[in-house]
């Protein structure tokens, strides 16, 4: 009887110290700032990029990194009806990160980097709606582009 408790507790005791750790559990705990900060392009996704990159402008950690970053915004049409009206869109965010490392044996290298998102949505009828959803998903985009960015320097 004893024999059917212990066995148990010495697996649950050996599969929670195998050192299993999740991917980005590391990339919670960026340590890394931003001293100059460069960004053109549209608008829009300007603000929500500077909003996301703020916490990490002159913060004092060891890495130190200056960037520019232009960004791109796109609006294709992919597919039309009859009458040759738009009935599918493709909305394209296109992020070009250009950053050097400061205080480190590789003086002046500039590293580029260029990322890219991508969905294709259906026309609403109703322009409000349609454009309400297209800011909603620009959005979204953006923030997982500025993810990206965040992971790239703080693995770098």
């Amino acid at each position: 009887m004893l024999k059917k408790f212990i066995f148990p507790f010495f697996l649950i005791f050996f599969f929670s110290s195998c050192g299993y750790t999740p991917i980005y559990f590391n990339s919670l705990e960026t340590s890394f700032e931003i001293l100059n900060f460069k960004i053109s392009g549209n608008n829009e996704i300007n603000r929500v990029v500077e909003n996301k990159l703020k916490k990490y402008l002159n913060n004092n950690h060891k890495k130190k990194y200056d960037i520019e970053i232009i960004t791109n915004y796109k609006k294709v049409s992919v597919a039309k009806d009859a009458t040759g009206n738009t009935t599918n869109f493709k909305l394209i965010i296109d992020l070009d990160l250009n950053y050097m490392e400061i205080d480190t044996a590789q003086k002046n290298q500039i590293k580029n980097i260029f990322f890219s998102e991508e969905l294709n949505i259906k026309r609403n009828q109703n322009n409000y709606e349609q454009n309400n959803y297209e800011q909603i998903i620009i959005r979204n985009m953006t923030e997982i582009l500025t993810e990206k960015i965040i992971l790239r320097l703080s693995r770098s």
